[in-house]
């Protein structure tokens, strides 16, 4: 049974396509249609997501976060046949992009489902990232009044990263359950879905860029497509409890 519901930040709880989108105008065309600039970024966040995984699990492998987004550009603007890209431009798009992520606001709907949950769950939050800048995301969002400090962990609290099924072992012993009493809500296959399963958790993988299982040994229990979807969801494991 289902005792904790835990979830990912970034690109989880909040949409990054407004920002990606207005820095990608700004830095390399105003004339890009939305159909396409929508490809563009779920191609980019694709990218970004295998990248991580690759770059927090191989201590060979390290890239700093400017050349993780240039590869994701290159990767985007050779798929869609677009020109255009330079080094310089990549550096100033990454700027104009983290500027504006600043700016972000939890997706519409979740307040609600927050409030049916923390009467029924115990909530929780694992991210990656430096535990100053998560907690400032956080707090930007408003999540503080479903998640106190003691329920998030931060990778660098945990001194390990997603896709280390550790941080995840972590939060058992925080909230005192078993992995099988815990669920988690995330975006990234490789770096939410994969190590969750791996600690024995249960996983809602929030799909929105339509990514694939790479694994076929490692399926998500629950996989929706929109913050919707997401929704609805959770509302019917509230009420079913």
């Amino acid at each position: 049974m289902i005792k904790a519901i835990v979830f990912d930040v970034d690109d989880t709880l909040y949409d990054q396509k407004p920002s990606f989108n207005e820095a990608f105008k700004q830095i390399f065309s105003n004339d890009v249609d939305s159909n396409l600039i929508n490809k563009i970024f779920s191609n980019y966040v694709q990218q970004e997501q295998l990248v991580v995984a690759k770059n927090n699990l191989d201590n060979q492998f390290q890239l700093s976060k400017t050349d993780i987004s240039f590869h994701c550009l290159h990767h985007s603007f050779k798929e869609f046949n677009l020109d255009g890209l330079t080094q310089k431009k990549a550096e100033d798009f990454w700027q104009l992009y983290n500027k504006f992520s600043q700016d972000i606001q939890l997706f519409d709907g979740l307040t609600h489902v927050f409030n049916k949950l923390i009467e029924k769950f115990k909530l929780g939050i694992i991210t990656n990232g430096s535990t100053e800048n998560q907690l400032s995301k956080i707090t930007r969002l408003n999540l503080q009044h479903w998640f106190d400090r003691e329920s998030i962990i931060t990778s660098e609290d945990a001194n390990a990263k997603k896709p280390d099924p550790m941080i995840f072992t972590l939060m058992n012993r925080k909230f005192e359950l078993r992995g099988n009493e815990m669920m988690y809500v995330g975006s990234s296959y490789l770096n939410d879905i994969v190590p969750a399963k791996r600690a024995g958790w249960q996983t809602v993988w929030y799909n929105n860029h339509d990514g694939s299982i790479i694994d076929p040994n490692i399926i998500p229990d629950q996989t929706v497509n929109n913050s919707e979807q997401l929704q609805e969801l959770l509302s019917e494991l509230a009420a079913e409890v």
